[in-house]
């Protein structure tokens, strides 16, 4: 059994996934070039991955080519050249003007690395938008802000992974949802407040698992329901009385709320895993999936090995971020591409890249930076099919004398500090740790430090707050950070009778993240038939946990 060489645990390899690794191997010359075993177990591999996936540190800067002012997810200190979306996608450059040879005497990395601090990066990775500048992996949005991998939605603010909703704020996860808030794996909700894994549900709030329910509130695992108050079946009239007086605890203490509610639901059973109309299938918030092995939030997908954050993937291993994808290995954040491996941010219909980045409509690249519908490159440089079938095989028996074929990127060569990316939702380090392990780290204190202002009290009810709440800078309770309220979000919290937050977005979104459970699964037994089951809850958690048959007949 190996050991991960990042974290010293040992993990397995499956036969499986070495017939997938012989499977998506490029070919060059007729000659199959194959991938090794992996060197780090799945979840350092994640790890890996996401720390190239920026999401939601935005940066103001100027535009490379134009001098425009612009919106950027590289932080300006690195020092990359950075393209605002109209210059990147223009005819005025060519990214192999950047272009080099390969050095067969040097390891390849720090080739890429070079290649990649000099072409121009592309700012932001949205599309059909329109008034979202400050959005990132988001398509098809209006009107939207600080919304990050999330597509089709209208009205949306602070939110990530939402997709065709309209005014919701503070979400994750959510879907076909409208006018919702502090909600976490919603679909098909209108009107629900701080409420996680609801589907068909209208005004409600603190909930959870529940379906098809209206007019509830603090309720678990109810069906269909309508007038509830932590479970309890009531009168339309008595619903009413009791909702008011929830609500006026809410404005004087949201916190006190949850812990009522969490002390009154803390005996009803929970889901092992979240798996819908799934065959062959390990891991959780699973839907149409087929034969997916420990994959986590997929939809329609089949035939997929440790794949996170993906629709309609097929044929992948160890990639995250893969909407209508197919045979990759070790990518993130590539949607529409195909027979590919270690690639990262690459789009639109590209096929048979390897180790390429911000690549577009692509084909038979390698090791390539911000090109645009090329082919035959190695290092932004470009050969004949023929010179380029018989260098890239010299190039992979030199990574491979260096350790570095069949490794995704290294941590250490990201654009983005840690803290930046993804990796820190999912895998979270402080400081200390990450530079301990060699890996940047961007300080934030300063921002509190560059503002002198006096602290601003946030008024416990949005009947108290005023218009100018929008030009005051507020400082977060719980990290100390300045943040601000901006007018179209005001209107969403007096529309919907809710207090202002007392804290800034980004912890807000921690918190959020904290309430998913981990992507990975642990051993236990379903405690109401004893059976041996998969789940999301570690064992030390106190949650009472049934296996599928259970909890249906429980619920149902």
């Amino acid at each position: 059994m190996p050991v991960c060489r990042q974290c010293a645990s040992a993990f397995t390899v499956e036969a499986e996934d070495l017939a997938f690794l012989e499977k998506v191997s490029p070919v060059f010359n007729g000659k199959k070039e194959l991938i090794p075993s992996p060197t780090l177990c799945p979840d350092c591999r994640q790890q890996r991955r996401l720390a190239w996936r920026n999401e939601r540190k935005f940066y103001q800067t100027k535009c490379a080519l134009t001098g425009k002012q612009m919106i950027s997810i590289y932080a300006p200190e690195n020092g990359y050249t950075v393209y605002g979306l109209d210059a990147w996608f223009s005819d005025h450059w060519d990214a192999l003007h950047w272009g080099r040879p390969f050095d067969l005497s040097q390891p390849f990395f720090p080739q890429f690395a070079a290649l990649m601090q000099v072409t121009p990066l592309l700012s932001l990775l949205i599309g059909e938008c329109e008034n979202c500048d400050y959005t990132n992996y988001s398509y098809g949005n209006k009107n939207c802000y600080l919304l990050s991998a999330s597509d089709f939605n209208q009205d949306s603010y602070f939110s990530s992974y939402i997709f065709k909703s309209r005014n919701c704020v503070d979400c994750l996860f959510v879907t076909d949802c409208e006018r919702c808030y502090e909600c976490i794996d919603c679909e098909h909700c209108t009107n629900v407040l701080f409420s996680q894994d609801l589907k068909n549900c209208a005004d409600c709030s603190f909930c959870s698992s529940c379906q098809g329910c209206t007019d509830c509130i603090g309720c678990v695992n109810l069906r269909n329901s309508r007038n509830c108050v932590l479970n309890e079946q009531l009168t339309p009239e008595m619903y009413a009385k009791r909702k008011r007086e929830l609500m006026e605890t809410l404005t004087l203490s949201r916190t006190r709320l949850e812990k009522m509610v969490h002390a009154a639901t803390a005996k009803e059973p929970r889901r092992a895993v979240n798996l819908l109309n799934c065959d062959r299938s390990t891991g959780n918030n699973l839907f149409h999936c087929e034969d997916c092995y420990r994959c986590f939030d997929l939809i329609e997908s089949q035939d997929n090995r440790y794949v996170c954050q993906g629709i309609k993937a097929r044929d992948c291993m160890d990639v995250n971020g893969v909407p209508d994808s197919e045979l990759l290995y070790e990518c993130a954040a590539t949607p529409t591409v195909s027979r590919s491996a270690f690639c990262a941010s690459t789009w639109v219909g590209s096929h048979d890249l390897q180790y390429c980045y911000l690549c577009r409509a692509c084909q038979d690249c390698f090791g390539c930076v911000s090109l645009h519908r090329k082919r035959y490159c190695i290092l932004n440089k470009q050969y004949s099919k023929e010179e380029y079938e018989e260098l890239v095989p010299r190039v992979i028996t030199a990574m491979r004398s260096a350790g570095e074929w069949g490794e995704f990127f290294p941590l250490t060569l990201s654009p983005f500090a840690y803290n930046e990316t993804s990796a820190v939702d999912y895998f979270p380090l402080d400081r200390r740790d990450a530079e301990h392990r060699g890996w940047r780290w961007k300080t934030e204190e300063t921002a509190r430090q560059t503002y002198l202002g006096p602290v601003i009290a946030v008024p416990s009810h949005i009947g108290e707050t005023d218009d100018s709440i929008t030009k005051k800078i507020l400082t977060c309770t719980a990290s100390g950070q300045p943040y601000r309220i901006i007018p179209q979000e005001l209107k969403f919290y007096r529309e919907m009778g809710i207090p202002i937050p007392n804290k800034c977005p980004d912890q807000r979104h921690k918190e959020r993240m904290a309430l998913r459970n981990p992507r990975k699964l642990w051993s236990r037994k379903c405690q109401k038939c004893g059976k041996g089951i998969e789940t999301t809850y570690p064992p030390e958690r106190p949650e009472i946990v049934y296996c599928e048959n259970c909890y249906l007949k429980e619920v149902y």
